[in-house]
């Protein structure tokens, strides 16, 4: 079966001073599509600059979700569901472009979401025919899992995409940078709260067992690839 990882670049936001990454300036956003053979799958849908307090503090630039998939050559007629990594408004903006569409959240996350200034809640609002709500670890289509990953957010789930010998992971915001999946570290003021230090930590080395061949990540255009003999 033949499955690939398309990266998509959906975006950026400038980061505010207050921002535990601040440092960087700006932000990339990126998207991914898992090209299925039962359909495309989109993994996070990034952000929009149509609300006027985000604008504001973070100047988005953002690439419509249309364009987006057709520029890596996929037609959003054959989207057939959209995964969120989380809910944070860089990861679900333009969920609602593809409004018949299924999302998979996970339960926490959806929680979470409700919380106060976790996000942008029209954003992360999905229609109740369209949840397909996930709690801990599933298989959403042949080759294509969803493995929890919560740190970042009480919710946070991952993506695993296997193919013959390949093992890709879609870390989402597991971990922020490449660097950080390749050592195993991770920054404490990019998880929800101190208190999910421990779990973060948990996360991500259950990814880095897996043994990826390759692993991305949405907010570092680096890709991990494997070191081969």
């Amino acid at each position: 079966m033949e499955l690939s990882v398309r990266p998509m670049m959906l975006g950026s936001v400038k980061l505010p001073e207050n921002h535990p990454r601040a440092a960087d300036g700006t932000c990339v956003i990126q998207g991914f599509v898992v090209v299925h053979p039962d359909g495309a799958i989109v993994v996070d849908t990034g952000v929009t600059d149509d609300h006027d307090l985000l604008n504001e503090i973070y100047q988005p630039t953002a690439t419509p979700l249309v364009d987006a998939l057709n520029m890596v050559d996929v037609d959003e007629r054959d989207v057939v569901a959209i995964i969120n990594t989380h809910l944070h408004f860089d990861h679900c903006g333009q969920n609602r472009l593809l409004p018949t569409v299924p999302v998979y959240v996970q339960a926490a996350e959806l929680a979470a979401a409700r919380l106060p200034k976790f996000t942008i809640p029209e954003w992360a609002e999905i229609a109740h025919d369209r949840r397909r709500v996930i709690d801990g670890d599933a298989e959403i289509a042949p080759g294509v899992s969803l493995v929890a990953t919560p740190g970042h957010t009480p919710g946070h789930q991952s993506v695993v995409v296997s193919h013959g010998d390949e093992v890709e992971v879609i870390v989402g915001q597991c971990c922020y940078s490449c660097g950080e999946f390749s050592d195993g570290s991770i920054l404490p003021a990019d998880m929800h709260e101190p208190s999910f230090l421990e779990q973060g930590v948990a996360s991500l080395e259950r990814l880095r067992r897996l043994s990826p061949t390759s692993a991305h990540f949405s907010h570092d255009t680096t890709v991990y690839r494997a070191r081969t003999l």
